[in-house]
């Protein structure tokens, strides 16, 4: 008795308060809802076109969907699968821009990396723990591992190994993703385990 129902909401999170003190209270994901991968991939691309580098709009993109996930968790009951789905798609879109940027990059300093026999060397990367079991929540690291198919040595400018090109690809996703910069981090990447 004398006790008073309290409305449940995001905006209690210091987080969410953050991200609406200083982007406004509209959250530019389209519609209502769970954001899926084609409205993440698509705000990046707004966001580039709209003047910010690639690390920014990568950054930016993620503290919407962490406050939309954040709407959808507390006043809209959705479920932990749903978040952690959410979040690992949030993983993956990063990843692929990260990596389409990293290789454009190394390919215009290098030249593409090619096998002996004048082949295309792919690149794969695997996600281990909670990434690669499709469970990251919002406060969780990506734990990683890089792997190349072949040996051999790229066609540019400057010739170096294929070990060499796929070296610098690593660094530059790991800056385009794992520093901390002005809008802060995307995902705090873990290679430690795994130096090599």
């Amino acid at each position: 008795e004398g006790l008073t129902a309290t409305t449940v909401s995001a905006a209690h999170s210091r987080f969410v308060q953050r991200v609406r003190r200083r982007w406004g209270e509209r959250n530019p994901l389209p519609c209502e809802g769970l954001p899926d991968g084609a409205a993440m991939s698509a705000l990046v691309d707004r966001l580039r076109h709209e003047g910010h580098p690639l690390p920014a709009a990568l950054r930016l993109m993620r503290q919407w969907v962490v406050e939309r996930l954040a709407v959808e968790d507390v006043e809209r009951h959705a479920s932990v699968q749903d978040i952690t789905a959410a979040m690992t798609t949030l993983a993956e879109v990063t990843l692929e821009a990260a990596l389409a940027q990293a290789r454009q990059d190394a390919d215009a300093r290098y030249g593409e990396p090619r096998t002996a026999q004048g082949g295309a060397i792919d690149f794969w990367i695997v996600g281990m723990g909670k990434l690669g079991a499709r469970e990251l929540n919002v406060s969780s690291d990506i734990d990683l591992v890089y792997v190349y198919e072949d040996d051999g040595q790229t066609t540019g400018p400057r010739v170096v190994s294929a070990h060499e090109y796929f070296s610098h690809v690593a660094k530059q996703l790991y800056a385009l993703i794992g520093e901390t910069t002005d809008e802060g981090f995307v995902f705090r990447v873990d290679l430690a385990l795994r130096p090599n």
